[in-house]
């Protein structure tokens, strides 16, 4: 099997994901017409699997070709139905226009099912390509004006949707599909209409531009917020098309360097296979990686904190058992002080041991605030004198959800300053009441 009929394949099924993925996570509102897009998905996953496999039959392949063929001319007339419902069928017109063109596509796929030789004269099998014999009868001139109809008619209804459309995300999503289909459907019209019957190589440009179009419109319902992957196994599924997305293009993109520099038809399979296999692996490592590289990142910026990685990692503690010297640790090595402390119930729960009596927590405990300093408490003398002695710079309350202060949380020194500055207070702050949030919506915390 080539690469460019493992690609077929892989985008097939990747689109089918897609409509599938689209259609359960879509809202209620939406759900109609994700039904379409979700048929839509189908037709394109099946003509563009069947042009794949056509692609590599043997000589002997009995009803595989058949199948294939189905697969090619059927499929591809019910996709471009369903792509005309997916844009028109809010209008009355568009009803009446794709209910006429699912009439012409049962009697062209009736005419098919029942004479194929209306459609093509002979089939070439051979280790050099496989192909179809098409001739320009009535009947492939009437194949051929019925796509022109459809995607027309796609065209016009989704231009318009996209211009009516009042949500600005939903406006963008629509755009890029009128875009991308007007460019995929460009391409299929020359590639799988005019030239088919006088070179039947490059009739899988078409299913491949159109599957690539329909899986990045699904990157799209993602991004702006269209479509809603709401439980986990849905969340893993998308992210796993998202991935599969990158595998093709890398694979691609290698395919078209390999080509060009050692003058070769095409890699060998062991080459592909390996390719495939370190790509997919990278790619599955990739969330890995990523924590891991925020983590290093966060770690390292001693100047600033990475107020989107704490906040991050805060909301995973929140979801476990909570240990409050290991969340003492962990905001210390990423707030970037020297100690980082919880009093809570006259016990410390620190990043590190600190030396402080019974009489001393007593006396940090009864620390009062005022409104100018907002959480952040006035010392006196001798709590000033404790925490002088103990390198401790600030003490701020922690306050539960009904605004009642149940305990403090104490920095030390800034890391890479003297001194603590009124703008890391304030940028503390925030991350203090996301502490307290978690501390006190801990059912079963662990010193």
């Amino acid at each position: 099997m080539n690469l460019i009929s493992i690609l077929l394949i892989t985008t097939a099924v990747l689109c089918l994901l897609t409509g599938f993925l689209s259609l359960v996570g879509s809202s209620n509102n939406d759900r109609k017409r994700m039904a379409w897009f979700f048929a839509m998905s189908l037709g394109c996953a099946m003509w563009t699997a069947g042009i794949g496999v056509f692609r590599v039959l043997p000589l002997t392949s009995g009803e595989t070709l058949t199948w294939a063929l189905y697969g090619i001319y059927i499929s591809s007339m019910f996709l471009a139905v369903a792509t005309l419902g997916y844009a028109a069928w809010r209008y009355t017109i568009g009803k009446v226009l794709t209910i006429l063109c699912m009439f012409g596509a049962i009697f062209l796929a009736a005419v098919f099912l029942h004479d194929p030789s209306v459609l093509y004269t002979d089939i070439t099998l051979s280790n050099a390509g496989n192909s179809v014999d098409l001739y320009w009868g009535w009947y492939y001139i009437a194949y051929c004006l019925f796509f022109i109809i459809t995607d027309g008619g796609f065209v016009v209804a989704q231009f318009l949707n996209a211009k009516r459309e009042r949500r600005l995300n939903a406006r963008k999503g629509n755009y890029l599909l009128f875009f991308g289909f007007l460019v995929a459907g460009s391409l299929a019209v020359i590639f799988d209409l005019i030239i088919p019957p006088y070179d039947y190589s490059l009739i899988w440009i078409g299913p491949l531009s159109l599957s690539v179009v329909m899986i990045m419109f699904f990157y799209a319902t993602l991004k702006y917020r269209l479509v809603r992957m709401s439980s986990r196994w849905l969340q893993v599924f998308a992210y796993g098309v998202i991935a599969t997305i990158g595998v093709i293009i890398y694979m691609l993109t290698f395919y078209l360097i390999f080509t060009s520099l050692f003058k070769a038809s095409e890699p060998s399979a062991s080459v592909l296979v390996l390719n495939f296999l370190m790509i997919a692996i990278l790619l599955m490592l990739m969330p890995v990686i990523s924590e891991v590289s925020s983590s290093i990142k966060s770690l390292i910026s001693v100047g600033q904190v990475d107020i989107g990685y704490v906040i991050k990692k805060l909301n995973r503690l929140a979801a476990k058992n909570l240990d409050l010297r290991e969340l003492a640790s962990f905001l210390a090595d990423h707030l970037h002080f020297a100690y980082v402390g919880f009093i809570i119930n006259g016990h410390v729960y620190g990043s590190k041991t600190l030396s402080l009596s019974r009489d001393e927590i007593d006396q940090i405990a009864k620390m009062k605030t005022t409104s100018r300093n907002g959480m952040w408490q006035v010392p006196t003398k001798s709590v000033q004198k404790i925490l002088d002695e103990t390198n401790l710079k600030a003490v701020a309350e922690l306050y539960n959800a009904k605004g009642k202060p149940f305990g403090q949380i104490i920095v030390g020194k800034p890391l890479g300053k003297s001194t603590m500055e009124h703008r890391d207070l304030i940028q503390l702050e925030m991350i203090i009441n996301l502490v307290a949030s978690v501390i006190d919506s801990g059912k079963h915390l662990r010193a």
